[in-house]
């Protein structure tokens, strides 16, 4: 089969660009032909495998000129004029520089769409794909629509693109017609499929959970480096550091626990780009006991989560978030925002799962809590933690991992694959 992949940012850099790459991967060692397309800056660097060809859309980061740049990607070794703004991000705070969907004006749309047709119609013609694949069932999922009517279109919800159909109303009704016009959208969970269903008014027939994978040739116990009695916990986050993926009210739980007598001493490893100029601040000068290495690759990532006894995902809104997964996969025990539809897909694909679920707190929107809500979030959060820390100090941890093994890429892909017969 050939297909085209697609994605308006940055496809290696966040969850959603993981998980397209990870397709990619496993369509080739299927021996599919394959195409990407998507949004970077040109000095970014790809990373497909060899027979993958990739259609840049380049942009350029605030007070750079859009000169005539070089694409770094092989299939374009001509010389290609970047958008004059950063890339658009599908989350309004992204690890790297980027303009978000409602700050764009009919100007910038219009160059957007012309770029990514531009790029879409060289990709559609040089690979005649039989499926289209995109991510994230917004902006440039509704341009994919509407110059190609007559192909196979796939839209992945990656959760962030339903954010916003709520945060930009004006966008959402000119995208609507044409996601509920998608030949499949696919959820990461049943939560999401019915969301999917609600907001594009889609059919069941028209809507399938894919749910997510992970590697496990980079993510395992391998190599793992246990807990030793006596010495601090080893507790970890991975994510962009922002304040909808509830890192202030960790640090206020940490901070608190740091300060308790009663609490076994403990450090945090941070991994994740910062694009907050507040929290940029705050990370110039944290405690002794946190220790920040910015954003890493996911081999880094997967020596963090194999070294650490505890991994923590505060987040206010995710769709399936991969990372959770890797932490299960790696041995750490995750103490997690018990998010919708999070919790039932985990209990459903892993036998013995260990994840500690804090409550969703009392909220204003979709990702900002009521001052109520942040405090009593702060609070649970810095008991669960609390008792995580407890139990791995004792040794009352469970030392049963959690069964991760049907969870692969390749019965990702190939679930794609029979959903397109």
């Amino acid at each position: 089969m050939k297909i085209l992949s697609i994605t308006a940012q940055k496809p290696h850099s966040t969850g959603s660009g993981t998980y397209l790459t990870e397709l990619v991967r496993s369509f080739d060692r299927s021996g599919h032909r394959q195409a990407v397309v998507c949004g970077i800056y040109p000095d970014d660097e790809v990373s497909f495998p060899a027979g993958v060809s990739c259609y840049p859309v380049l942009f350029e980061r605030s007070g750079k000129s859009p000169d005539l740049l070089s694409a770094p990607c092989k299939a374009s070794p001509s010389v290609i004029k970047a958008l004059p703004f950063p890339v658009v991000g599908m989350s309004d705070i992204m690890p790297y520089e980027s303009t978000r969907y409602r700050d764009l004006t009919p100007a910038m749309i219009s160059a957007f769409e012309e770029a990514f047709t531009a790029a879409l119609t060289r990709a559609v013609s040089d690979l005649d794909p039989d499926l289209i694949i995109c991510h994230h069932l917004f902006l440039l999922t509704a341009i994919v629509r509407k110059h190609f009517p007559d192909r196979k279109i796939f839209g992945i919800s990656h959760g962030t693109d339903l954010r916003q159909m709520v945060n930009c109303p004006e966008l959402a009704e000119t995208v609507r017609p044409y996601i509920a016009g998608l030949d499949m959208a696919l959820a990461l969970h049943a939560d999401q499929e019915k969301r999917i269903r609600d907001i594009f008014g889609m059919d069941s027939d028209h809507v399938r959970v894919l749910g997510s994978g992970y590697n496990s040739a980079l993510f395992n116990t391998a190599d793992r480096i246990p807990y030793h009695a006596g010495e601090p916990v080893r507790l970890c986050y991975a994510g962009k550091i922002s304040r909808p993926k509830g890192v202030p009210e960790m640090f206020a739980a940490l901070e608190r626990l740091e300060q308790d007598p009663s609490v076994p001493e403990f450090t945090l490893t941070m991994a994740g780009g910062c694009q907050d100029d507040a929290l940029k601040s705050r990370l110039d000068s944290l405690p002794p006991y946190i220790d920040y290495l910015g954003q890493i690759p996911q081999a880094a990532l997967a020596d963090v989560l194999r070294s650490s006894d505890i991994f923590i995902l505060p987040s206010y809104f995710e769709g399936l978030p991969l990372v959770l997964i890797e932490a299960m996969a790696s041995g750490a025990v995750p103490v997690s925002t018990d998010l919708p539809g999070v919790r039932e897909w985990i209990d459903s694909n892993v036998s013995s799962s260990n994840v500690r679920y804090v409550p969703v707190p009392e909220m204003a929107g979709i990702d900002e809590p009521t001052p109520k809500g942040r405090a009593d979030f702060t609070d649970d959060l810095a008991s669960s933690i609390a008792q995580a820390i407890a139990d791995i100090s004792s040794g009352r941890a469970s030392s049963v991992l959690p069964d991760t093994s049907s969870i692969t890429w390749d019965s990702v892909a190939g679930r794609i694959l029979n959903f397109s017969l």
